[in-house]
Order: C-alpha cells, then structure tokens, then sequence
C-alpha cells in the first residue's frame, strides 16, 4: 500500500518488530547469482557430482565459520537457524534430485540444483500455514550459497554497516540476520518476509524495529536515503521533510518513554486495582524469544511451538533430542511454566512426516492431533520426551486442533501408553497438566464436554476465527472480514470460558487477540484466566490491566455482549480504550494523531498469508 505527497512517499507493510527509528538506507544487495545453463557430455558427469559435493561442503564450513563467529560475540542462543541450513545441505530432497538431474539430463551442477530448489519451493507454496509457506526461503538461502561456491562468486561482506544504518534487502537469511550487529543497525527493511520471517524474529529478538513484505523497497531506496521505520504501525516514510521527521523523533521518544515506564513494573503481577489476577505469558516458536520473553516480564510460557524441531531435517528427531530441547527450554525459564504444544504438522510439510501429499485443503486435512493419532508412534515419541521431561520441571502438554471428546481421549490414550512404557523401563517421568487449543468452532461449542477430560483450555482465536467466519485470511478479496471482535467470536470465547470455569480448569487465549491492547479488558471482563501473546505485548496488556478494576472490565464486556454488530462493537471498544488509554491505544501517536474507529480493524494487521496459532 502506497500514498504520496509531495516527494514523500509513505508505504505500508507488516509490522514484524515495534519501534520507530529514522536513519539512512544501507541497501544489502541479496539478487540472486545468475544461474547458467550447460550441457555436459557423458563423461562429465561425475566430474561435476563430485564439483556439486565440493560446493556442498564448503557452504557447510562458510556456516560453521558464522557460527563461531556469532558464539564469540552473541553466545550461542543464535545457533538454531544456522543450523537448519547446514541440515537442508544435506537433506535428500535437494542432494539427491540435483545429483539425479545432473545424471539424466546431463547438464551443469548450478542448473540442477536451481531445479531441484524451485521443486522443494513449489512444494512450500501449497502449504497454507504462514510460518511454513516462509521456510521456502531457507532452501532458497541454501541454494543460493551453494551456486556462489560453485561459480566462485564471493558473497558480499554484510557485517560492517555504517552506524545507525537502516538495512535494505529483498530478504534476510539467517547468517545475515545475524552477523549484523544489533549496536550497529536502528530497523529492517524487506521485500518478502512475514511475521515469522527470520528477519522478523530476530527483529524482536534483538528489540529492533522491522517492517516487512514491502513488495519492492529494494526498488525505491538508495544508499543514504533517508527514511522513517514504524514497525508499530506498519509504515515506512521515504524522503520525509523536516517537519515529519521531528514529528517523528518525538514519536519515537515518546514510544521510548513510554516503554520504559512499563517496563518498570516488569517484575509486578499483572493484577487489576481490585485484586483480579491474570497470568500474562508468552508466545514462543524459537529459543531465540525465552530472553526477550524473561525480560519483558513473561510469567511462562503459554504456547511453546514444537515444529522447528520437524523442519529442515532428513530423518525425524529422536526421543532423546526432545527430551534434550525441552530440558533446555524449561532450564532457561528457570522454573516458570511451559506449555508446550505437541507438533502442528501435516503431510504438507515437505513430506517428511508421514502423511497424503497433495491435499486440496491442507489446513483442514490431515494435520496436528489427526495425523498425531494416525501415526502414533511418531506421536508418543514426542510425548515420551515430555513426561520425561516434566520430572525435571513445570511443564503442560497442549493438543493442537481437537474438534472434540473422541480425539482428546485418544490422544489421553497414547499420553497413557507413553506413561506405561516409562514406568516398564524404569525411566523417571511427571505428571504434567493436560490441556486441548480451542480453535475449532466445533471444540468451543462442547468445551463443556472436553472440560470433563482435561486439565486446562487455550483458546487460539487465530484459527477460531478463521474457521468461525468462513475466510481465508490470505485472500485480500476477504480478509477486511477478519473481525476479532464479530459477536459470534466474542460468544464462542464467553462459551470456552464458562465451560472451563464450570469445570474448575483455568483458561487462556494464545491468539494473536490476546495481545492486543485495545482488546485487553474485554478479554478479562469474560473471564479469561491468562493470556499469552508475542513478549514484546506483555508490558503494554500488563499496564492496561494493572491501571483498571475487574468490574470495569466486567461492565465493558457486557456492554458489547448486549450489542448486534461487529460495527457497534469495535465503536464502543475503540471509544473506551482510547479514551482511557490513548497512550496504550495509539502506542506513541500525540492525542491529534487519533484515528476513527476503523482503526480497531487495522490494528491487527492482516498478514499476507494465514497466520497461526
């Protein structure tokens, strides 16, 4: 999205990492090497297998050498990402059908790996799960180092940008990422990416404001150029006149501020002035985020994601490496609760988990506990590691996707089995609480009936909302109905929290909803016990939550239960809060700066693919 002034040019992408910074342009040219094409005579061909194996390991040393280098100056909390690329440099998907092409089609190593990488792409581009759909950029990354190693085309050198630079690139790899030091870059900017694009995880990791999916920045600035970052709002000012950018600088001070200010009561409970306590925790998919969840005042961990440890592998990881991951999440949270979710995969992702290939709906197919319960023995080796794990510390296992009793209690089953076994081999192992993700319509109009045969309820409104109202939220033509606050969504919340309630079992919201601000006493007027959001959002929630009463929130929440419209609805919130709060609300916008109510829907932005829970 463009509007124009003047020479200003304002463009809007993604708000991956919040925060305002003005700087100057360090465009990283990340172009892909041009990929010749050549036939070679029979006698050739291993000649060049053996150039393509020469190619593949020195890639895998050029990543070993980041690696140390990131240790010396970082540690190693970085390390995961670069070493998923060393695993796709041996992945059979990609050595194989580049050796087999070479082979039968007799041409260069360059054009056959090309083929085989666009293959694999084409495999991630029928997933439709919005962190997966952004790993096709790591076998991208992958592809294109081996053909610079195998035409002998240096990489540029990244890692010395002028202070205060604002990086510019089509797209980061996670050596990029990485290698550019925090104390030397303000923001990022890039043409691809999503909220789960490496650039946007370590954006957060590293507290650095980031926009991304711009389309073609690449295109439009030059180095030096000066722009403005808001990856609050999304939006990204090139050549801005003077009195925008100090408009801005006090933007960006009053954010600064304001920050700071929350992040002072970072060791208080997120408590309401009458005494109403909710657990604030966070949302996790990497270990990069448990320092940034800690630091900004995460009690837990509400929704650990386990499919990292599926992806960009050649085999399935073993018993023992989950048990060794969680033993070193639980460690680095010192002692506060993890609830991890049991893998989310189907037989979409790139085939390494079992599964049909090819589905025409893969979001509703055979994926998370419907492929867990086919394929059980996959399933319990994961749940095996868990309750081993559990004896080591506080931890809870959650179900992703159940519609109802039937896959509860048999996915209970296999918990059950997978406790047998242990305690048969003598191996130690917990007791942790089992809980179920509602984000099926079907799941929160009888959690009433699951709240009988589990220990906890989150409520993933990501999914819960897609599936409710019938849209794709990848789909531009559809997506303005995404609508958080829609009565029938807001009812099938009230319904999960009353069941659970009801049955004496806590409830939490781990969808993007929970850590929205403007939504925040809404959410505890219905009762929810906990919410778990991205950990940059816990301070602002706490702050919203620790200045009201829980019968505020109370008389909020019945108010817009009373109403017919998502319209009237988002009105009445949008007046409320940004009344009550316009610092919370607005995030850093001055009181002029305040929007009509049609902000309520733009502030929570809709990501270009389906966002997950």
């Amino acid at each position: 999205m463009e509007e124009s002034g003047g020479t200003m040019t304002r463009l809007f992408g993604i708000a991956a990492s919040p925060g305002v910074a003005i700087g100057r342009v360090y465009l990283l040219d990340r172009r892909k090497v041009k990929t010749p094409k050549q036939h070679i005579a029979p006698e050739e061909v291993e000649k060049e297998i053996r150039r393509f194996e020469v190619a593949l390991n020195e890639s895998h040393q050029q990543l070993e050498r980041i690696k140390q280098k990131l240790k010396e100056r970082e540690g190693e909390e970085h390390f995961q990402i670069l070493e998923a690329h060393q695993l796709i440099l041996r992945d059979e998907h990609l050595v194989e059908p580049t050796r087999r092409i070479i082979r039968e089609e007799r041409v260069n190593a360059e054009w056959a790996l090309r083929k085989a990488v666009e293959a694999i792409k084409g495999l991630f581009d029928t997933v439709d799960d919005q962190y997966f759909r952004e790993r096709r950029s790591d076998v991208d990354f992958v592809g294109d180092r081996i053909i610079r190693n195998l035409l002998g085309v240096e990489e540029h050198a990244v890692f010395q940008p002028p202070p205060d630079a604002v990086v510019v690139t089509h797209d980061l790899s996670p050596a990029d990422t990485a290698l550019l030091h925090r104390h030397a870059v303000l923001a990022f900017l890039t043409d691809a990416g999503g909220k789960t694009s490496h650039t946007a995880i370590l954006a957060r990791a590293f507290e650095l404001p980031a926009v991304v999916g711009l389309d073609d920045i690449t295109q439009r600035v030059g180095n030096g150029d000066l722009v403005i970052v808001d990856g609050i709002r999304g939006e990204v000012i090139l050549d801005p006149p003077a009195d925008v950018v100090a408009q801005y600088r006090a933007r960006a001070r009053r954010y600064a501020a304001f920050e700071a200010e929350l992040m002072l009561n970072r060791d208080l409970p997120a408590e309401t002035k009458d005494g109403m306590r909710v657990h604030l925790h966070a949302n996790v998919e990497l270990m990069d985020e448990i320092e940034p969840s800690v630091k900004h005042g995460a009690e837990g961990i509400g929704l650990y994601r386990t499919e990292f440890l599926y992806m960009n592998r050649t085999t399935l990881p073993l018993e023992e490496e989950h048990l060794d991951y969680a033993r070193q999440v639980l460690g680095r949270m010192a002692g506060k609760v993890i609830t991890f979710r049991t893998f989310d995969l189907g037989g979409d992702k790139l085939g390494l988990v079992p599964g049909p290939s090819g589905e025409m709906n893969p979001a509703l197919g055979l994926r998370s506990i419907r492929l867990c319960l086919k394929e059980r023995p996959l399933f319990k080796v994961q749940l095996r590691a868990l309750l081993r794990a559990a004896a080591e510390g506080s931890l809870r296992i959650m179900f992703p996707m159940v519609s109802g009793v039937d896959e509860l209690r048999g996915a209970r089953a296999v918990v059950a089995e997978a406790r047998g076994e242990l305690e048969l081999e003598g191996l130690r192992h917990g007791y942790p609480p089992i809980g179920v993700m509602v984000e099926m319509p079907s799941a929160a109009l009888c959690a009433d009936l699951l709240a009988k045969d589990c220990d906890f309820f989150s409520i993933g409104t990501n999914d819960l909302i897609q599936y409710a109202l019938a849209i794709d939220r990848g789909n531009e033509h559809v997506s303005y109905l995404y609508r958080p606050l829609h009565p029938a969504i807001l009812r099938l919340i009230r319904n999960t929290i009353r069941a659970g309630h009801d049955a004496g079992i806590p409830v939490a919201m781990c969808g993007e909803m929970a850590g929205e601000p403007l939504f925040a006493l809404v959410l505890v007027g219905l009762g929810l016990d906990e919410l778990s959001m991205n950990p940059t959002a816990i301070p602002i929630v706490k702050s919203v939550l620790r200045s009201s009463t829980a019968s505020e929130a109370r008389a909020l929440a019945e108010e817009v239960m009373r109403k017919a419209t998502v319209g009237e609805i988002e009105r009445v919130v949008w007046e409320t809060m940004s009344a009550r709060f316009p610092e919370h609300i607005l995030k850093g916008d001055a009181p002029g700066d305040t929007e009509p109510p049609t902000t309520v829907v733009r502030s929570t932005p809709i990501p270009r693919t389906r966002p997950k829970n």
